[in-house]
């Protein structure tokens, strides 16, 4: 018997509680799963014209990154409990702070993920529930991606398809939802 999408390569993750949560305007929201790990990444030089990019590219940037990182993209995300919504990718930013800090340490359980628009559903084990979806009608943007320790990175995108592949590949190889397990 197959199994269906995501369980293939999301059941590993069941359990875990998740800790390292952060959200950002521009980078939306970001959950570390596992053990905590440090990546670090020496300063480089950098051919670029902006100020900004050649700046950054000459510090020492460390952070701390668990065996499984989730972060979701380009996509509207809710978080509920009990099905009162605790905040939203619009929310304020303190509303959002406190609506995380009621994620944190709850063990994800379960994913759904609709096979023609990447909807996807996470469950945790406390009762809240994390939903994103596309912006937009067409889109064929990353809503999520789960980096693994075995340096592969499942996403999954606003048209049904979704990748898993290396994390160091550039070139996506998109496949529909549907078709795993078939």
């Amino acid at each position: 018997m197959s199994e269906k999408f995501p369980e293939k390569w999301f059941r590993p993750l069941y359990g875990h509680p998740c800790w390292g949560i952060e959200y950002g305007r521009q980078t939306n929201l970001s959950i570390n799963f596992g053990k905590p790990s440090l990546e670090i990444r020496e300063p480089f030089v950098t051919e670029s014209q902006s100020q900004v990019v050649r700046e950054l590219a000459s510090r020492r940037l460390v952070t701390v990154r668990g065996e499984w990182w989730l972060w979701l993209w380009c996509c509207y995300w809710k978080l509920t409990l009990n099905e009162e919504t605790l905040a939203t990718g619009s929310s304020s930013a303190r509303r959002t702070k406190k609506a995380m800090s009621r994620l944190s340490g709850q063990k994800i359980v379960s994913l759904s993920v609709n096979e023609k628009t990447g909807f996807s559903g996470f469950e945790f084990d406390l009762g809240c529930q994390l939903s994103c979806r596309r912006f937009e009608r067409d889109s064929e943007e990353r809503l999520w991606s789960l980096y693994r320790p075995n340096g592969y990175v499942l996403s999954v995108h606003g048209n049904g398809t979704y990748c898993h592949q290396r994390s160091t590949d550039s070139e996506l190889q998109r496949n529909p939802i549907g078709d795993v397990g078939r």
